[in-house]
Protein backbone atom coordinates (compact mmCIF):
# COMPACT_ATOMS: atom_id res chain seq x y z
CA UNK A 1 0.00 0.00 0.00
CA UNK A 2 2.93 2.08 1.09
CA UNK A 3 4.65 2.22 -2.80
CA UNK A 4 1.74 3.47 -3.82
CA UNK A 5 1.20 6.10 -1.40
CA UNK A 6 4.55 7.45 -2.22
CA UNK A 7 4.56 6.90 -5.78
CA UNK A 8 1.52 9.26 -6.19
CA UNK A 9 1.45 11.75 -3.35
CA UNK A 10 -0.36 14.61 -5.46
CA UNK A 11 -3.37 12.05 -4.98
CA UNK A 12 -3.32 12.80 -1.21
CA UNK A 13 -4.31 15.43 1.12
CA UNK A 14 -1.79 18.18 1.38
CA UNK A 15 -0.81 16.85 4.98
CA UNK A 16 -0.10 13.42 4.27
CA UNK A 17 1.86 14.36 0.86
CA UNK A 18 4.22 16.18 2.98
CA UNK A 19 4.31 13.19 5.26
CA UNK A 20 5.27 11.22 2.36
CA UNK A 21 7.51 13.46 1.25
CA UNK A 22 9.50 13.13 4.39
CA UNK A 23 9.04 9.48 4.91
CA UNK A 24 9.36 7.71 1.86
CA UNK A 25 12.57 6.08 0.89
CA UNK A 26 13.22 6.19 -3.04
CA UNK A 27 13.97 3.21 -5.07
CA UNK A 28 17.76 4.19 -6.05
CA UNK A 29 21.32 2.91 -5.36
CA UNK A 30 23.48 4.97 -3.08
CA UNK A 31 26.45 3.23 -4.17
CA UNK A 32 27.20 5.90 -7.48
CA UNK A 33 31.22 6.73 -7.78
CA UNK A 34 33.78 4.43 -8.68
CA UNK A 35 36.33 2.72 -6.75
CA UNK A 36 38.03 4.89 -4.27
CA UNK A 37 40.95 3.49 -2.11
CA UNK A 38 43.03 4.61 1.07
CA UNK A 39 39.04 4.96 2.54
CA UNK A 40 38.76 5.64 6.27
CA UNK A 41 37.44 3.41 8.90
CA UNK A 42 33.64 4.66 8.30
CA UNK A 43 33.93 4.22 4.70
CA UNK A 44 33.72 6.13 1.56
CA UNK A 45 30.07 7.11 1.27
CA UNK A 46 29.47 6.92 -2.52
CA UNK A 47 31.96 4.50 -3.58
CA UNK A 48 30.74 0.64 -5.50
CA UNK A 49 34.12 -0.14 -4.24
CA UNK A 50 35.97 0.54 -0.76
CA UNK A 51 40.04 -0.28 -0.67
CA UNK A 52 40.84 -0.51 2.85
CA UNK A 53 44.09 -1.17 4.48
CA UNK A 54 43.02 -4.77 5.58
CA UNK A 55 40.09 -5.79 3.82
CA UNK A 56 38.04 -4.57 0.86
CA UNK A 57 33.94 -4.04 0.67
CA UNK A 58 31.97 -4.12 -2.98
CA UNK A 59 28.52 -2.81 -3.19
CA UNK A 60 25.86 -4.13 -5.60
CA UNK A 61 22.55 -2.82 -5.72
CA UNK A 62 19.77 -4.18 -7.19
CA UNK A 63 15.94 -2.56 -7.91
CA UNK A 64 12.24 -3.53 -6.10
CA UNK A 65 12.29 -5.96 -9.47
CA UNK A 66 15.59 -7.67 -9.02
CA UNK A 67 17.41 -6.03 -11.83
CA UNK A 68 21.31 -4.16 -11.08
CA UNK A 69 20.40 -0.88 -11.04
CA UNK A 70 24.65 -0.65 -13.16
CA UNK A 71 25.67 -3.48 -14.64
CA UNK A 72 29.18 -1.83 -14.80
CA UNK A 73 29.49 -0.77 -11.54
CA UNK A 74 28.70 -4.35 -10.48
CA UNK A 75 31.11 -5.58 -12.84
CA UNK A 76 33.94 -3.48 -10.95
CA UNK A 77 33.40 -5.11 -8.11
CA UNK A 78 33.64 -9.13 -9.78
CA UNK A 79 37.02 -7.93 -11.69
CA UNK A 80 38.23 -6.83 -8.64
CA UNK A 81 36.97 -10.42 -7.09
CA UNK A 82 38.91 -12.27 -10.08
CA UNK A 83 42.00 -10.47 -9.85
CA UNK A 84 42.58 -11.43 -5.88
CA UNK A 85 41.39 -14.44 -6.56
CA UNK A 86 43.89 -14.70 -9.57
CA UNK A 87 46.90 -13.75 -6.54
CA UNK A 88 49.07 -15.71 -4.75
CA UNK A 89 47.46 -15.47 -1.93
CA UNK A 90 44.06 -15.95 -3.06
CA UNK A 91 40.82 -13.96 -1.82
CA UNK A 92 38.34 -14.68 0.64
CA UNK A 93 34.75 -13.31 -0.01
CA UNK A 94 31.90 -12.64 2.21
CA UNK A 95 28.65 -11.74 0.69
CA UNK A 96 26.14 -9.96 3.20
CA UNK A 97 22.62 -9.93 1.47
CA UNK A 98 20.42 -7.51 4.53
CA UNK A 99 16.76 -7.72 5.21
CA UNK A 100 14.03 -5.50 5.88
CA UNK A 101 14.19 -1.69 6.99
CA UNK A 102 18.06 -1.61 5.83
CA UNK A 103 19.70 -0.57 2.42
CA UNK A 104 22.76 0.30 1.47
CA UNK A 105 23.08 3.80 2.68
CA UNK A 106 26.27 5.08 4.56
CA UNK A 107 24.45 5.29 7.80
CA UNK A 108 22.65 1.85 7.64
CA UNK A 109 23.03 -0.17 10.86
CA UNK A 110 23.15 -3.66 8.94
CA UNK A 111 25.91 -1.87 6.91
CA UNK A 112 27.96 -0.70 9.63
CA UNK A 113 28.19 -3.84 11.71
CA UNK A 114 29.05 -5.71 8.72
CA UNK A 115 32.17 -3.25 8.22
CA UNK A 116 32.92 -4.01 12.02
CA UNK A 117 32.84 -7.66 11.44
CA UNK A 118 35.11 -7.42 8.69
CA UNK A 119 37.58 -5.34 9.94
CA UNK A 120 37.64 -7.86 13.35
CA UNK A 121 37.99 -10.54 11.03
CA UNK A 122 41.26 -8.99 9.19
CA UNK A 123 42.45 -7.69 12.42
CA UNK A 124 42.31 -11.59 13.89
CA UNK A 125 43.12 -13.04 9.66
CA UNK A 126 41.01 -15.18 10.48
CA UNK A 127 41.65 -16.29 6.56
CA UNK A 128 44.88 -16.14 7.02
CA UNK A 129 47.01 -14.51 3.64
CA UNK A 130 43.44 -13.88 1.66
CA UNK A 131 42.49 -11.16 0.99
CA UNK A 132 39.16 -10.19 2.74
CA UNK A 133 36.44 -8.78 0.45
CA UNK A 134 33.14 -8.48 2.02
CA UNK A 135 30.12 -7.55 -0.76
CA UNK A 136 27.03 -5.81 0.77
CA UNK A 137 23.83 -6.83 -1.24
CA UNK A 138 21.54 -3.56 -1.25
CA UNK A 139 17.79 -3.44 -1.83
CA UNK A 140 15.05 -1.34 -0.74
CA UNK A 141 14.23 -3.67 2.45
CA UNK A 142 13.23 -0.05 3.63
CA UNK A 143 10.62 2.09 2.07
CA UNK A 144 9.30 4.05 5.12
CA UNK A 145 11.36 5.49 7.38
CA UNK A 146 8.42 6.27 9.86
CA UNK A 147 9.09 3.88 12.65
CA UNK A 148 5.81 2.92 13.40
CA UNK A 149 4.51 3.29 9.98
CA UNK A 150 6.88 1.10 8.44
CA UNK A 151 5.79 -1.99 9.98
CA UNK A 152 3.07 -1.85 7.47
CA UNK A 153 5.31 -2.46 5.05
CA UNK A 154 5.53 -5.89 5.93
CA UNK A 155 3.90 -7.65 3.10
CA UNK A 156 5.68 -5.41 0.49
CA UNK A 157 8.51 -5.43 1.27
CA UNK A 158 8.21 -9.59 1.67
CA UNK A 159 7.03 -10.03 -2.00
CA UNK A 160 9.61 -7.52 -3.03
CA UNK A 161 12.45 -9.47 -1.15
CA UNK A 162 11.15 -12.38 -3.26
CA UNK A 163 11.45 -10.60 -6.57
CA UNK A 164 14.93 -9.42 -5.85
CA UNK A 165 15.92 -12.91 -5.37
CA UNK A 166 14.12 -14.17 -8.34
CA UNK A 167 16.75 -11.47 -10.34
CA UNK A 168 20.02 -10.32 -10.62
CA UNK A 169 21.19 -12.03 -7.20
CA UNK A 170 21.64 -15.31 -8.61
CA UNK A 171 23.62 -13.55 -11.71
CA UNK A 172 26.16 -12.72 -8.84
CA UNK A 173 26.43 -15.02 -7.09
CA UNK A 174 26.86 -17.58 -9.68
CA UNK A 175 29.47 -15.37 -11.45
CA UNK A 176 31.29 -15.02 -7.99
CA UNK A 177 31.31 -18.72 -7.43
CA UNK A 178 32.80 -19.20 -10.82
CA UNK A 179 35.45 -16.28 -10.29
CA UNK A 180 36.41 -18.38 -7.49
CA UNK A 181 36.05 -21.71 -7.52
CA UNK A 182 38.28 -21.23 -11.09
CA UNK A 183 41.40 -20.29 -9.49
CA UNK A 184 40.83 -23.40 -7.16
CA UNK A 185 42.63 -26.23 -8.02
CA UNK A 186 42.75 -30.26 -7.16
CA UNK A 187 45.47 -29.66 -5.24
CA UNK A 188 44.50 -26.48 -3.22
CA UNK A 189 40.72 -26.44 -3.33
CA UNK A 190 40.87 -23.58 -0.62
CA UNK A 191 42.94 -21.04 -2.43
CA UNK A 192 39.96 -19.21 -2.22
CA UNK A 193 37.20 -18.90 -0.15
CA UNK A 194 33.34 -18.11 -0.39
CA UNK A 195 30.72 -18.19 1.92
CA UNK A 196 27.04 -15.92 1.79
CA UNK A 197 24.99 -14.65 4.03
CA UNK A 198 21.02 -13.51 4.28
CA UNK A 199 19.55 -12.07 7.40
CA UNK A 200 15.86 -11.73 7.84
CA UNK A 201 14.34 -10.74 5.09
CA UNK A 202 17.95 -11.07 3.48
CA UNK A 203 17.67 -14.77 4.07
CA UNK A 204 14.46 -14.93 2.05
CA UNK A 205 16.32 -13.08 -0.96
CA UNK A 206 19.01 -15.35 -0.79
CA UNK A 207 17.01 -18.39 -0.87
CA UNK A 208 14.82 -16.97 -3.51
CA UNK A 209 18.38 -16.79 -5.73
CA UNK A 210 19.68 -19.98 -4.73
CA UNK A 211 16.96 -22.15 -4.20
CA UNK A 212 17.28 -23.47 -7.66
CA UNK A 213 20.83 -23.90 -7.33
CA UNK A 214 21.20 -25.94 -4.40
CA UNK A 215 18.17 -28.58 -5.77
CA UNK A 216 20.39 -29.34 -8.42
CA UNK A 217 23.08 -30.33 -6.63
CA UNK A 218 21.15 -31.75 -4.31
CA UNK A 219 19.42 -33.54 -6.77
CA UNK A 220 22.34 -34.30 -9.05
CA UNK A 221 24.91 -36.27 -6.50
CA UNK A 222 27.28 -38.55 -7.72
CA UNK A 223 28.63 -41.91 -5.86
CA UNK A 224 31.60 -42.27 -3.69
CA UNK A 225 33.04 -45.43 -1.81
CA UNK A 226 31.03 -47.07 1.06
CA UNK A 227 33.82 -46.64 3.04
CA UNK A 228 33.29 -43.00 3.21
CA UNK A 229 29.67 -43.41 4.16
CA UNK A 230 28.69 -44.36 7.77
CA UNK A 231 28.35 -48.53 8.42
CA UNK A 232 25.47 -50.08 7.04
CA UNK A 233 24.90 -47.69 3.73
CA UNK A 234 24.24 -49.29 0.79
CA UNK A 235 24.67 -46.61 -1.64
CA UNK A 236 27.06 -43.56 -0.29
CA UNK A 237 27.06 -40.38 -2.65
CA UNK A 238 28.47 -36.80 -2.32
CA UNK A 239 27.08 -33.46 -3.93
CA UNK A 240 29.31 -30.50 -5.58
CA UNK A 241 29.85 -27.71 -2.48
CA UNK A 242 28.08 -23.90 -3.62
CA UNK A 243 31.41 -21.86 -2.40
CA UNK A 244 32.26 -22.72 1.47
CA UNK A 245 28.32 -22.53 2.30
CA UNK A 246 25.23 -20.56 2.51
CA UNK A 247 24.16 -19.34 6.00
CA UNK A 248 20.54 -18.19 6.68
CA UNK A 249 21.15 -15.75 9.85
CA UNK A 250 17.48 -15.13 11.58
CA UNK A 251 15.81 -15.89 8.51
CA UNK A 252 12.25 -14.75 7.41
CA UNK A 253 11.08 -17.14 5.25
CA UNK A 254 8.97 -19.37 5.57
CA UNK A 255 9.16 -23.40 6.01
CA UNK A 256 7.39 -23.99 2.57
CA UNK A 257 9.95 -22.45 0.44
CA UNK A 258 12.53 -25.02 1.54
CA UNK A 259 10.71 -28.20 1.81
CA UNK A 260 11.12 -29.67 -1.87
CA UNK A 261 15.19 -29.04 -0.96
CA UNK A 262 14.53 -30.61 2.09
CA UNK A 263 12.61 -33.52 1.58
CA UNK A 264 15.21 -34.35 -1.37
CA UNK A 265 17.40 -34.42 0.70
CA UNK A 266 15.63 -36.31 3.60
CA UNK A 267 14.65 -39.00 0.81
CA UNK A 268 18.75 -39.58 0.41
CA UNK A 269 19.43 -42.46 2.84
CA UNK A 270 23.67 -41.74 2.86
CA UNK A 271 25.85 -38.86 2.47
CA UNK A 272 29.60 -39.25 2.52
CA UNK A 273 31.68 -38.15 5.90
CA UNK A 274 33.13 -35.67 3.23
CA UNK A 275 29.68 -34.11 1.64
CA UNK A 276 30.31 -30.77 2.69
CA UNK A 277 27.28 -28.64 3.61
CA UNK A 278 25.24 -26.58 1.29
CA UNK A 279 23.37 -24.46 3.35
CA UNK A 280 23.37 -23.77 7.33
CA UNK A 281 19.74 -22.08 9.34
CA UNK A 282 20.54 -20.54 12.26
CA UNK A 283 17.72 -19.11 13.78
CA UNK A 284 16.84 -18.01 17.67
CA UNK A 285 14.34 -18.70 20.20
CA UNK A 286 14.93 -15.21 21.39
CA UNK A 287 13.86 -14.08 17.79
CA UNK A 288 10.55 -12.54 18.32
CA UNK A 289 10.10 -11.09 14.99
CA UNK A 290 10.64 -14.21 12.89
CA UNK A 291 9.10 -16.53 16.01
CA UNK A 292 5.50 -14.31 16.76
CA UNK A 293 5.87 -11.53 14.26
CA UNK A 294 6.09 -13.32 11.29
CA UNK A 295 3.85 -16.02 12.21
CA UNK A 296 0.97 -13.21 12.35
CA UNK A 297 1.62 -11.54 9.34
CA UNK A 298 1.64 -14.92 7.48
CA UNK A 299 -1.48 -16.14 9.00
CA UNK A 300 -2.61 -12.82 7.94
CA UNK A 301 -1.65 -12.54 4.57
CA UNK A 302 -1.60 -16.30 3.43
CA UNK A 303 -3.38 -18.74 5.75
CA UNK A 304 -6.89 -16.99 5.55
CA UNK A 305 -7.22 -17.27 1.63
CA UNK A 306 -5.24 -20.74 1.25
CA UNK A 307 -6.46 -24.00 1.03
CA UNK A 308 -3.91 -25.80 2.80
CA UNK A 309 -3.61 -29.48 3.50
CA UNK A 310 -1.53 -32.32 5.61
CA UNK A 311 1.08 -33.85 3.92
CA UNK A 312 1.93 -37.52 4.62
CA UNK A 313 5.38 -38.65 4.28
CA UNK A 314 7.64 -41.24 4.63
CA UNK A 315 11.66 -40.45 5.15
CA UNK A 316 13.86 -43.32 5.82
CA UNK A 317 11.20 -45.57 6.84
CA UNK A 318 9.24 -42.81 9.30
CA UNK A 319 6.35 -41.67 8.73
CA UNK A 320 5.67 -37.83 9.16
CA UNK A 321 2.50 -35.74 8.93
CA UNK A 322 3.35 -32.26 7.85
CA UNK A 323 0.57 -29.28 7.53
CA UNK A 324 0.69 -26.59 5.02
CA UNK A 325 -0.63 -24.51 7.57
CA UNK A 326 2.34 -24.68 9.79
CA UNK A 327 4.54 -24.38 6.59
CA UNK A 328 3.22 -21.77 5.76
CA UNK A 329 3.10 -19.57 8.96
CA UNK A 330 6.51 -21.17 10.28
CA UNK A 331 9.76 -19.91 9.67
CA UNK A 332 12.47 -22.03 8.52
CA UNK A 333 14.53 -21.78 11.66
CA UNK A 334 11.19 -22.13 14.08
CA UNK A 335 9.51 -24.96 11.81
CA UNK A 336 10.46 -28.22 14.04
CA UNK A 337 10.16 -30.94 11.86
CA UNK A 338 13.56 -29.50 10.31
CA UNK A 339 15.57 -29.11 12.86
CA UNK A 340 19.02 -30.41 13.03
CA UNK A 341 20.37 -29.89 16.61
CA UNK A 342 19.84 -26.63 19.62
CA UNK A 343 22.90 -24.92 20.85
CA UNK A 344 22.22 -23.07 24.17
CA UNK A 345 24.29 -22.11 27.27
CA UNK A 346 25.58 -25.11 29.56
CA UNK A 347 23.90 -25.61 32.67
CA UNK A 348 23.45 -28.70 35.33
CA UNK A 349 20.38 -29.43 33.62
CA UNK A 350 21.44 -30.34 30.05
CA UNK A 351 25.21 -31.12 30.14
CA UNK A 352 24.33 -34.47 29.80
CA UNK A 353 22.71 -34.37 26.52
CA UNK A 354 25.92 -32.49 25.22
CA UNK A 355 27.44 -33.62 21.78
CA UNK A 356 31.32 -33.61 23.05
CA UNK A 357 30.74 -32.93 26.57
CA UNK A 358 32.98 -30.72 28.29
CA UNK A 359 32.47 -28.71 31.14
CA UNK A 360 34.46 -25.71 30.59
CA UNK A 361 32.52 -25.28 27.52
CA UNK A 362 30.14 -22.37 28.07
CA UNK A 363 28.09 -23.63 24.99
CA UNK A 364 25.75 -26.94 24.66
CA UNK A 365 25.21 -28.26 21.36
CA UNK A 366 22.31 -30.86 21.43
CA UNK A 367 22.00 -33.19 18.01
CA UNK A 368 18.47 -34.14 16.88
CA UNK A 369 19.81 -36.40 14.13
CA UNK A 370 19.62 -39.93 13.98
CA UNK A 371 18.26 -41.91 17.02
CA UNK A 372 19.02 -38.58 18.76
CA UNK A 373 15.42 -37.66 17.76
CA UNK A 374 14.63 -39.10 21.64
CA UNK A 375 16.19 -35.91 22.97
CA UNK A 376 13.30 -34.00 21.64
CA UNK A 377 10.21 -33.80 23.44
CA UNK A 378 8.23 -36.85 23.45
CA UNK A 379 4.94 -35.22 21.78
CA UNK A 380 7.13 -33.46 19.21
CA UNK A 381 9.57 -36.35 18.47
CA UNK A 382 6.97 -37.87 15.82
CA UNK A 383 6.92 -34.75 13.49
CA UNK A 384 10.83 -34.65 13.09
CA UNK A 385 11.90 -35.46 10.01
CA UNK A 386 15.02 -37.96 10.68
CA UNK A 387 18.22 -35.84 9.69
CA UNK A 388 22.00 -37.49 9.39
CA UNK A 389 25.09 -34.98 10.71
CA UNK A 390 26.62 -35.82 7.39
CA UNK A 391 23.56 -34.20 5.32
CA UNK A 392 24.12 -31.04 3.15
CA UNK A 393 21.48 -29.33 5.18
CA UNK A 394 21.77 -27.73 8.65
CA UNK A 395 18.87 -26.33 11.16
CA UNK A 396 20.65 -25.10 14.34
CA UNK A 397 18.33 -23.47 17.12
CA UNK A 398 20.00 -21.06 19.71
CA UNK A 399 19.01 -19.48 22.74
CA UNK A 400 19.39 -15.77 23.61
CA UNK A 401 23.38 -16.01 25.27
CA UNK A 402 23.72 -17.36 21.79
CA UNK A 403 21.65 -14.24 19.70
CA UNK A 404 19.78 -12.13 21.89
CA UNK A 405 16.70 -10.82 19.23
CA UNK A 406 16.49 -10.57 15.56
CA UNK A 407 19.15 -8.24 14.31
CA UNK A 408 21.69 -9.48 16.97
CA UNK A 409 23.44 -11.27 14.02
CA UNK A 410 26.95 -9.59 13.81
CA UNK A 411 27.86 -10.45 17.68
CA UNK A 412 31.04 -12.76 18.31
CA UNK A 413 29.31 -15.91 18.69
CA UNK A 414 27.70 -15.38 15.50
CA UNK A 415 31.22 -14.35 13.60
CA UNK A 416 32.52 -16.96 15.34
CA UNK A 417 29.92 -19.27 14.24
CA UNK A 418 30.60 -18.25 10.42
CA UNK A 419 34.30 -18.92 10.45
CA UNK A 420 34.01 -22.37 11.81
CA UNK A 421 31.38 -22.96 8.99
CA UNK A 422 34.46 -21.78 6.39
CA UNK A 423 36.91 -23.72 8.41
CA UNK A 424 35.25 -26.91 8.09
CA UNK A 425 33.91 -26.62 4.41
CA UNK A 426 37.80 -25.93 3.84
CA UNK A 427 38.79 -29.45 5.43
CA UNK A 428 35.75 -31.15 3.83
CA UNK A 429 37.20 -30.07 0.33
CA UNK A 430 40.72 -31.29 1.93
CA UNK A 431 39.34 -34.45 2.86
CA UNK A 432 38.03 -35.26 -0.60
CA UNK A 433 41.34 -34.53 -2.26
CA UNK A 434 43.76 -36.49 0.33
CA UNK A 435 41.34 -39.77 0.46
CA UNK A 436 39.14 -39.02 3.74
CA UNK A 437 38.90 -37.39 6.79
CA UNK A 438 41.84 -38.96 8.82
CA UNK A 439 44.15 -37.85 5.65
CA UNK A 440 43.84 -34.10 6.30
CA UNK A 441 46.82 -32.11 7.72
CA UNK A 442 45.22 -29.78 9.64
CA UNK A 443 48.00 -27.18 9.39
CA UNK A 444 46.53 -26.85 6.15
CA UNK A 445 43.47 -25.45 7.57
CA UNK A 446 43.47 -24.25 10.76
CA UNK A 447 45.65 -25.80 13.78
CA UNK A 448 42.99 -24.00 16.53
CA UNK A 449 40.11 -26.14 15.09
CA UNK A 450 41.89 -29.67 15.69
CA UNK A 451 40.42 -32.01 18.20
CA UNK A 452 41.47 -32.65 21.69
CA UNK A 453 43.87 -35.08 20.47
CA UNK A 454 45.87 -33.11 17.39
CA UNK A 455 43.61 -34.65 14.72
CA UNK A 456 40.29 -34.54 12.91
CA UNK A 457 38.42 -31.13 12.85
CA UNK A 458 36.39 -29.96 16.08
CA UNK A 459 33.83 -27.73 14.95
CA UNK A 460 32.89 -26.66 19.07
CA UNK A 461 37.02 -26.45 19.28
CA UNK A 462 36.72 -24.03 16.60
CA UNK A 463 33.37 -21.97 17.74
CA UNK A 464 35.23 -21.60 20.83
CA UNK A 465 38.41 -20.16 19.65
CA UNK A 466 37.28 -18.07 17.74
CA UNK A 467 34.31 -16.75 19.83
CA UNK A 468 36.90 -15.90 21.92
CA UNK A 469 38.82 -13.81 19.14
CA UNK A 470 35.82 -11.54 18.36
CA UNK A 471 35.34 -11.15 21.96
CA UNK A 472 38.31 -9.35 22.80
CA UNK A 473 38.11 -7.10 19.57
CA UNK A 474 34.99 -5.98 21.22
CA UNK A 475 36.81 -4.85 24.63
Amino acid sequence: MFNYLCKYPAYLPLLLALFLTVGCAENVAYRTHEVSTDCPASGCPNSVLEKHSDYDIGFVEFTDRGNVFDRERMNAVLRHVAAQAASPKGAAVVVFIHGWKHNAAPADRNLQSFRKMLEDAARIKVNGERRLIGIYVGWRGQTFKMPVAENLTYWARKNTAHDVGKGGVTELLLRLERELSTQNTATEPNHNVFVTLGHSFGGSVLLSAMNDVLLDRAIRTHAVGLQFCRSGCQRCVQTEPFGHGIILLNPAVEANEILQLKEVVAEEQCYAKTQPKLLHVLSSQADIATSIAFRAGQYLGVSIGSSEMPLERVYKGKKVTLHEHELDTNTIGNYLPFRSGLSVKQNSNNSEACKNRNKERRECYISYEGDKEKLLPEQLQKHHIPANSDEPLHFLYTDADFVKDHNDVFNARVAAYIVAVVKEAGFQRMSNISGGLNAVNLADIDTNCAGKTGGGFSFSNCFDHYTREFEAQKK
